[in-house]
């Protein structure tokens, strides 16, 4: 009993993780990302980061990481009200500090790695990352996501044409 209790654990676990990695990190966050760290002028801000003590450091990213992480709880907290729409703004709100944050976070690593509790803590999450990553619950979700998404790739005009149709169908239903 304890084991299944453990594996339904680990299965929710891992589908949180893929759902996050899959979703926000490769469709919304990675581009954000990409794009803040190819614009020219924070290579001025990058070498300014990278002078600062890591005390200035380490308060910039903790503050920059707790407000993307308050964001998403209230999000969270908005959605389990039933106020999905703000719920989606929120976290959509997330994902360019959540970007930023990582931005920061790549550039002063070295800094903030200097903090042992720090440097524990980042080893303890990334262990446990690695962990989930190895079981075979996130490799066979990680398969069926993979084949989810290159359905969609693959018929995403004959999806766009059904969600044409049914709207047509709906609009002329109603009169709209």
């Amino acid at each position: 009993m304890l084991n299944k209790l453990i594996h339904v654990g680990l299965t929710f676990l891992v589908f949180v993780y893929i759902i996050f990695e899959e979703l926000v990190w490769e469709t919304f966050a990675k581009p954000i990302y990409k794009f803040i760290h190819s614009l020219k002028i924070l290579k001025k801000i990058e070498d300014f980061i990278t002078k600062l003590n890591r005390y200035i450091v380490l308060i910039l990213f903790l503050s920059l990481f707790i407000q993307a992480e308050f964001l998403g709880i209230v999000a969270l907290a908005f959605l389990a009200k039933g106020n999905v729409l703000t719920s989606f703004a929120l976290y959509g709100a997330r994902v360019p500090l959540g970007a930023f944050t990582f931005w920061l976070f790549k550039i002063s690593q070295d800094k903030l790695m200097t903090f042992s509790w720090f440097k524990t803590s980042y080893d303890f999450i990334m262990r446990w990352i690695d962990k989930i990553k190895k079981t075979q619950t996130y490799k066979d979700i990680k398969l069926k996501s993979k084949s989810i998404k290159t359905y969609f790739k693959q018929n995403r005009g004959g999806l766009k044409a059904k969600f044409k149709s049914i709207y047509a169908t709906l609009k002329g239903l109603f009169n709209l």
